[in-house]
């Protein structure tokens, strides 16, 4: 036998046992699943996945029916999702029928390698074994552009990936899954029995008794020319002053994640016909602020940005702005936004508990996700007893020491930090804290003590007579 074949063989034997020792591991990890799940205790009698790829974040809506099969209380029903799916989350909550809201947490214990389990506990008030219920995600990082690069007027398109079974440790009797696109040219998608494509829709099944953790790869290739706007790093950082106001300073620097612009940009042609020389770009962020918000000011390392406007509307102001140039795919561009609101509109004192409260929106102002988010508190000096309340979880909060004029031990700062944000994240948070009135006046009456003492000082010294010899009085 030559040197060739046994090279040969040997390549053959260990993708072999590649082969199988990674589907040994998937299967054991499914069994994994099956044992510490019990899946016989519910049965989804009907499950409807709606998968909506027409909106800048894709979004999943699971509609589910069930039944616990067991005596007793019903348990915990698990929501499993697969590795791929898992990575994609960004944001997941539950709710009843009805939009009562239900706790949904991750099972961090029982998650085994990367596949993400979820609990979720239904009201025990409720006397029945059924319940209907809904399953909300927004994804992050779930759709590429395919091809990855086009010229100036060609068109764009993406790819998206999923299962298109609810993967469930549990018997689904009905499932069918529905996927909603931007246009109606859909250029390939995976093709199961029974498939309808219709317009911007694209439904699968309904099938009929589906086992636990089934699974059939969806990929969709579809045409999609709008802009997909990506926030690389926001860092908002709130001033608070017990004196006027609360000023915010919001850095940005956004990409847009559309294919790649290759061969030449022509602005003439931009400038004449957007519709077809502008497809995937963008040039206009609209910020979503509170009403009571003015003192706008839009500047980046050039200088200030002047093509920006305002309105005032009921509940909010509206903001937009215009970037210096065009971003298209793969183009990014960073500016800064400031503004002042009343403090009085965001700040509270607790009669019961005598501590401040500040109340602000977390994440962005513009529409878009996040890929890495950074909010600065910066309180007065004196501050104490500082607290925050988020309704989800962040990846990290510290404390740093911000030193401004007139300060002596320095302002406390709390820093949150959180990866992977969505829209959906937009929610306000709380701040508490303490400060005491001599810490409220520490400055005020620092200046007073120092004009104070310096226009004492003014007086002595006009008043001190340093010369060595008295001057003679002029004679009548």
């Amino acid at each position: 036998m030559c040197v060739k074949q046994l090279v040969i063989i040997f390549f053959v034997v260990l993708a072999i046992q590649v082969f199988s020792d990674s589907s040994i591991d998937d299967v054991q990890v499914r069994q994994d699943l099956f044992n510490v799940k019990h899946q016989t205790s519910f049965v989804n009698e009907k499950v409807t996945k709606q998968i909506d790829l027409s909106a800048l974040v894709p979004t999943q809506r699971i509609e589910i029916k069930t039944a616990f099969k067991k005596k007793g209380e019903p348990s915990s029903y698990f929501v499993t999702f697969q590795k791929d799916m898992s990575e994609k989350i960004a944001f997941i909550k539950a709710s009843m029928i009805d939009g009562t809201s239900l706790e949904i947490v991750k099972d961090n214990k029982q998650s085994i390698n990367g596949y993400s389990i979820y609990s979720i506990n239904f009201p025990k008030e409720e006397s029945t074994k059924k319940f209907h219920f809904i399953v909300e995600l927004d994804l992050i990082n779930s759709q590429i552009p395919s091809p990855k690069t086009v010229t100036q007027k060609e068109n764009c398109f993406l790819v998206y990936t999923d299962n298109i079974f609810f993967y469930t440790p549990y018997l689904t009797k009905t499932q069918k899954t529905e996927i909603t696109f931007p246009t109606n040219f859909v250029k390939s998608h995976t093709k199961l029995t029974p498939t309808e494509l219709s317009g911007k829709k694209l439904v699968y099944g309904p099938y009929k008794q589906i086992n636990g953790f089934s699974q059939a790869d969806l990929k969709v290739h579809f045409q999609n020319n709008q802009p997909l706007p990506r926030i690389r790093s926001l860092t908002k950082t709130l001033t608070v002053s017990h004196f006027g106001n609360l000023f915010v300073d919001e850095y940005y620097v956004i990409s847009n994640e559309q294919a790649k612009l290759v061969g030449e940009f022509s602005r003439l042609d931009y400038s004449r016909n957007k519709q077809l020389s502008a497809r995937g770009s963008f040039q206009d962020a609209t910020l979503h602020l509170h009403e009571k918000a003015y003192g706008f000011e839009y500047f980046d390392i050039i200088g200030n940005i002047s093509t920006s406007q305002y309105t005032k509307t009921s509940g909010q102001t509206v903001v937009n702005l215009k970037t210096r140039f065009p971003i298209f795919g793969e183009w990014k561009t960073d500016f800064h936004f400031t503004y002042n609101i009343p403090l009085k509109e965001v700040l509270a004192k607790s009669k019961k508990t005598g501590l401040y409260r500040l109340t602000f929106p977390f994440g962005s102002s513009i529409n878009a996700p996040i890929e890495d988010f950074e909010m600065k508190i910066i309180l007065p000096e004196g501050t104490s007893k500082i607290k925050s309340e988020i309704p989800f979880g962040v990846d990290s909060q510290s404390f740093q020491v911000y030193n401004e004029f007139l300060d002596t031990t320095g302002r406390p700062v709390m820093v949150i930090n959180k990866e992977s944000l969505v829209p959906s994240h937009n929610q306000n948070i709380e701040i508490f804290y303490d400060l005491s009135f001599i810490n409220m006046w520490r400055k005020p009456l620092l200046l007073v003590s120092i004009f104070f003492v310096a226009f004492c000082l003014i007086i002595l010294i006009s008043r001190i007579n340093l010369s060595l010899y008295k001057s003679k009085k002029k004679q009548d």
